[in-house]
């Protein structure tokens, strides 16, 4: 066939055309170092370019979230140093105390206004716009200081947790500290007021609270199913165990006792509901959480929604009287669990049996039993004293066995003189006078010649039970005996140590005179010492963490670009040269396509 000079002329404007679009693909290349720059270069490659993309973008965000946490845990270290500052003046204030004139007197009450003052502006401090001790309420200041000098903590029950943040694809890391772990303490403390005409001793097992278990309030529900835990008095970490042995082998559950909550793990392959609105999940508040149905989906974590620690008991005495003696003469007293609003009946002050002339330890049908190497030992019923009631005990069990009761711990030790190993089985559902008698409900063994000795102080219970209930919770409360009598109106709590209360109270120790509340709360500095101690150990954990993962990111981030590299990336040296070879034919081509001839009508009608 004749080809035309129309033809021929489109035929080289084409090659030319395809010639320049080379030049640019490889200028492209060049300028980005980069073989695949579009799908049309492959598809295949072009996707996995992206998926890089992706994982350098989601690691950029998570180094961002690390080094703001970097940031965060150096004002933190720098906070916790100055309330450890703070304390530690306390401390010299307290000790020195008892020595100083008045005038010495009043200067410390007025540097201890100082001292919560610059403990509050510390609590509110901030970063941009954030309150790094806000919790979940970050956009507010979480303390505010009130005339008398006492500090309100401005953050919900909801709210006061530390933010998280994603410090990896599959890792959640804890963001920061809250106003409730800086300035507070998971330990309870007991202590009198300021203001108490009696200035004897007081004494609590603060350490020994415990989470009771009923037929009222021991059932949750996982996908509309019951599940009945074990009725029972556990710790944190003993119910942690129980619930997991109760949902089965495809679960995890934990106790955070930082945060007093507890972590479900759902390790089954779907999503589950954990179906706390139900009418019969009761023990959705013992375990800390809202009647709101909870889907959590496989490998996800259901959290307490609340502290599941937070009791409080407020202790009044009713009417004034001795701490010993015939329990009908002595003071009385009354407790409240929802901060003052409800009082109990008044009952007569205890002293954990240590008192010798008449007994304040009741034994009766409901807490007269132990049992030894599975073998029930029933005490006679009756009102002791910490040395009659050992007295019983050793009598019950028999040749064999000593028993002794120490008056200044109010703890009972059992000496095994058998010649054999026995147990002494307090975790027998029967066993309920365990909770009298101090033992926790854990077995002990025993060996021949040695001791079991109590694990918490003798005597009833707060609420003047024998054993421990829902409203005790294993605290008990006790008086000294060689102290001035108790006055109507004394008041003493049971609580959560603060570092802003502890602060307030020796204020108005210091401005009341009152050098024996001093001397006898000075212990509670070292407490809240230590629970800062213990906070910046664990800030600190976490600043090493985030520098471990930053390094672990950079690494993974270098890796991802090397392979992205390999995968896409342009030899420049050979695109220099292929972009050379093709510029000159390029321009060839211009310059031949310059000096064709002009296309006739007549050719170009053809």
């Amino acid at each position: 066939m004749r080809i035309s000079e129309n033809m021929r002329y489109r035929l080289f404007q084409s090659c030319i055309n395809k010639v320049g679009q080379q030049v640019t693909d490889i200028e492209k290349k060049i300028a980005t170092q980069k073989n695949i720059n579009t799908p049309s270069d492959d598809p295949l490659i072009f996707a996995r370019s992206v998926e890089y993309d992706a994982q350098l973008s989601l690691g950029a965000q998570f180094n961002d979230n690390l080094q703001r946490l970097k940031t965060l845990v150096g004002m933190y270290d720098t906070s916790l140093s100055s309330i450890d500052s703070q304390l530690s003046t306390l401390s010299q204030m307290a000790n020195g105390y008892g020595t100083a004139d008045t005038s010495l007197r009043q200067s410390y009450v007025e540097e201890l206004k100082g001292v919560i003052e610059h403990l509050v502006t510390v609590g509110n401090t901030k970063l941009g716009n954030t309150y790094i001790f806000g919790g979940q309420q970050a956009d507010s200041a979480p303390f505010r200081l009130n005339n008398d000098y006492s500090v309100t903590y401005n953050v919900s029950a909801h709210g006061e947790d530390a933010n998280s943040i994603y410090v990896d694809e599959s890792q959640l890391g804890k963001f920061g500290l809250s106003g409730r772990e800086a300035l507070y303490s998971t330990s309870k403390i007991a202590f009198g007021s300021v203001s108490n005409a009696y200035q004897g001793d007081i004494y609590s097992n603060t350490d020994s609270f415990a989470y009771i278990l009923t037929a009222a309030n021991r059932t949750m529900y996982v996908n509309g199913a019951a599940v009945n835990l074990t009725a029972g008095t556990y710790t944190g970490n003993t119910l942690a165990q129980e619930i997991q042995t109760r949902l089965g082998a495809d679960y995890s559950v934990a106790f955070d006792s930082s945060t007093r909550k507890f972590v479900i793990t759902n390790n089954t392959a779907g999503p589950v509901t954990f179906n706390w609105s139900n009418a019969g999940a009761t023990a959705a508040g013992v375990l800390g959480f809202d009647a709101v149905d909870s889907v959590t989906g496989a490998g996800e974590t259901e959290l307490s929604d609340l502290d599941t620690g937070r009791k409080a008991y407020m202790v009044k005495i009713a009417a004034g009287g001795a701490t010993t003696g015939a329990l009908a003469s002595r003071a009385t007293y009354s407790y409240s669990t929802d901060g003052g609003t409800t009082w109990s009946a008044a009952m007569s002050v205890s002293t954990g049996g240590a008192d010798t002339t008449t007994g304040d330890i009741v034994i009766d049908a409901t807490n007269n039993t132990f049992y030894r190497n599975g073998t029930a030992v029933t005490l006679a019923s009756g009102t002791y004293t910490g040395a009659a009631l050992a007295t019983e005990i050793q009598t019950q069990l028999g040749a064999g066995y000593s028993v002794g009761y120490d008056a200044s711990t109010r703890k009972f030790a059992i000496t095994n003189n058998t010649g054999a190993v026995v147990t002494l089985n307090w975790s027998n559902a029967g066993s309920t006078a365990a909770g009298v008698l101090g033992f926790n409900n854990a077995d002990s063994v025993v060996s021949n010649g040695t001791t079991d000795t109590g694990d918490y102080d003798a005597g009833m219970f707060i609420d003047g039970s024998g054993v421990p209930n829902a409203t005790n919770n294993r605290i008990k409360i006790a008086f000294g005996t060689a102290d001035t009598p108790l006055t109507a109106n004394d008041s003493f709590q049971v609580k959560d140590l603060s570092i802003f209360e502890v602060l307030k109270n020796f204020k108005d120790a210091f401005e009341a005179g009152n050098s024996t509340w001093v001397s006898k709360n000075i212990g509670y500095i070292d407490a809240a010492r230590s629970s800062t101690i213990k906070n910046n150990a664990i800030v600190a954990f976490e600043g090493t963490q985030a520098e471990m993962l930053i390094e672990n990111n950079t690494t993974k981030k270098n890796r991802i670009e090397e392979e992205q590299s390999l995968l896409t990336g342009a030899d420049t040296a050979q695109l220099g040269t292929e972009f050379t070879v093709l510029l000159n034919t390029y321009q060839t081509l211009l310059a031949a396509f310059s000096k064709m001839q002009s296309i006739s009508i007549l050719n170009y009608l053809n």
